[in-house]
């Protein structure tokens, strides 16, 4: 039996929530127009808000997980829009939970070739360790809330990785959402921003007073250092510090072109890309006069790899050849230099050059939200080769030497 009341009189609901049955559920309706299908049942412990109505063609009766006086009628409502805009949706048939959302949000990026496996594995595995309650509930039953309570909680232990993780599992959410009709739960949710480390050097001189920030001769004394004590790793490190682009962009480097990687065009000194990291395809990368005789000094190695390594990849990278560079600095060695410092290096190497913002980012790979796409890739295509030269004479007076590479 249900009883009509007026569902947005506060004393009146609270009246019927406070009348326990001793038996089952007292049932209380709207009355008017102004809530079909909205009802509050009431039991021994709880008044809780229902739908009860027709979703996909047959009679159904949901809880909308909200209940009195935390959720008002109005609150309760606008549930009730979203659970009816979702279930008249194409993918609500297929879509249960949010994690059926995510699988159909891959299967769509990897079918438009936008997704790697590799990329799909590392933010599935994230989602199942930090977000596992959300991706199993129904994409109706999550609030903002119940996303931010989430992110909030997340602790790698790792410093500023939580960060990080927050961001990737707020972005994956989001994705999953927005394949799903209704507002997005996401969109009001907040998550720490991307804090830039500064380099490693930066980080000895603020501590040494004897140390200049400018004089970079320390840092590439650790890189040539690396050269010498083994030729392959060691240009990876040269190429990284006179271009700034993602390490792993230039470890898997290839000679040749296989359609997928990176490759080295000597002959056009130009670094050659299907696919970067940061998501920009067939992106052409004009490269200096040094870079291109480190990688000609090289070029003799049988492997088709531009940097060979004995790991499951194939190249150079993590584990082998790329952690953190030392050096001597009074009577001890100490880090002077990772492989994300070489960017900032380079983003102040254009800066010292009079270059543009976006024909730094252009030539480091990243994207930029500055200027017309297309006209922007022509003029800084153009500018672009004669700006690597420009930036590798910065480097020589900051490294205090014009390095010559030898053929192997």
């Amino acid at each position: 039996m249900t009883t009509a009341i007026n569902l947005d009189s506060v004393p009146k609901v609270r009246k019927a929530a406070a009348a326990k049955p001793d038996v089952g559920t007292t049932w209380y309706s709207h009355d008017g127009d102004k809530y079909p299908c909205l009802y509050l049942g009431v039991g021994k412990r709880a008044a809780s808000w229902y739908f009860k109505g027709r979703l996909n063609g047959r009679s159904q009766q949901k809880a909308l997980k909200a209940t009195f006086p935390e959720t008002t009628a109005a609150q309760a409502f606008e549930k009730i829009a979203t659970l009816t805009e979702y279930h008249t949706g194409v993918a609500s048939s297929d879509i249960r939970t949010v994690r059926d959302a995510w699988q159909h949000h891959c299967a769509t990026r990897q079918s438009e070739g936008k997704m790697s496996d590799r990329h799909k594995k590392d933010m599935t595995t994230k989602l199942d360790r930090w977000v596992p309650e959300i991706m199993e509930s129904s994409p109706t039953d999550v609030s903002t809330i119940m996303i931010q309570s989430a992110v909030n909680s997340i602790d790698t232990g790792r410093g500023d990785n939580s960060a990080a993780t927050k961001r990737h599992v707020r972005v994956a959410l989001s994705s999953a959402f927005k394949r799903l009709p209704g507002k997005n739960p996401v969109e009001n949710v907040t998550v720490p921003d991307a804090n830039e480390q500064p380099p490693i050097w930066y980080d000895l001189c603020d501590d040494n007073r004897d140390l200049e920030r400018e004089d970079l001769s320390t840092v590439w004394g650790a890189v040539w250092e690396k050269r010498k004590q083994n030729v392959i790793m060691g240009t990876a490190w040269v190429v990284m510090f006179f271009t700034g682009i993602r390490s792993e962009n230039v470890c898997s480097l290839r000679w040749e072109h296989d359609g997928k990687h990176g490759f080295v065009d000597l002959q056009r000194r130009e670094l050659v890309f299907p696919k970067l990291k940061s998501g920009i395809r067939n992106h052409v990368i004009p490269i200096g006069a040094s870079v291109t005789e480190a990688l000609q000094a090289i070029r003799l190695t049988d492997s088709d790899w531009v940097f060979p390594a004995s790991s499951a990849t194939g190249y150079v990278g993590g584990g082998h050849g790329l952690d953190t560079l030392k050096a001597k600095i009074g009577e001890q060695r100490v880090p002077v230099i990772r492989a994300k410092d070489t960017r900032k290096f380079f983003q102040e190497a254009c800066n010292e050059a009079l270059l543009g913002d976006h024909i730094m980012h252009y030539l480091r790979g990243d994207k930029s939200s500055s200027g017309d796409g297309k006209m922007l890739s022509k003029y800084t295509t153009r500018v672009g080769k004669s700006a690597p030269d420009m930036i590798e004479t910065v480097f020589f007076e900051r490294i205090k030497v014009e390095p010559a590479f030898g053929v192997v």
